[in-house]
């Protein structure tokens, strides 16, 4: 049932940005992470769930981060955020969490940057693929030392997530 929710979460989410026009949201790295928590659930994938919630562990916060600092808040956005972590942890809570899983969702996470750097237009910066976020310019000389930043932070965040939940659900 839970990985019902996951699944409708993103599909409402996505509705409003089909409805918006902006086809290339449906792509975010967190709008994502909801889907495959649900997808996960409904498949019995630890793997797929956790990819799904080590995705959010960043992009949940992030999204929190950008409302913060003037961001579009988009009601149907609490679905992909919040209800994709409660069916991750859920999902965790029944199915467990493979071992390397953060490898995994650090490797699905560059070959989702690299998608979105070829399907999504440059002024809509999805998972930052084009260029340094708005406002970070001033402390990465270029893109290139951004995007390795970004990569060894996700990494070592995905890595210390996992840690975390694997030791609490001993």
């Amino acid at each position: 049932m839970l990985g019902l929710v996951g699944v409708a979460a993103y599909a409402v989410h996505a509705a409003v940005h089909l409805a918006r026009g902006e086809p290339w949201d449906l792509l975010w790295t967190c709008h994502l992470g909801c889907l495959l928590t649900g997808i996960g659930l409904l498949a019995g994938s630890a793997t797929c769930n956790g990819i799904g919630l080590l995705w959010l562990s960043i992009g949940a916060p992030l999204w929190v981060l950008d409302l913060a600092t003037g961001g579009e808040f988009m009601p149907t956005s609490l679905l992909t955020h919040l209800g994709g972590l409660v069916c991750g942890i859920a999902g965790v809570r029944s199915l467990g969490l493979p071992r390397g899983t953060w490898l995994r969702a650090l490797a699905a996470l560059g070959a989702l940057g690299a998608l979105s750097r070829l399907v999504t237009p440059r002024r809509a910066n999805v998972n930052i693929a084009h260029a340094v976020w708005s406002g970070w310019e001033t402390v990465f000389p270029s893109y290139g030392v951004y995007a390795v930043a970004v990569l060894s932070g996700s990494a070592a965040v995905f890595l210390l997530v996992e840690l975390g939940i694997r030791r609490a659900l001993r």
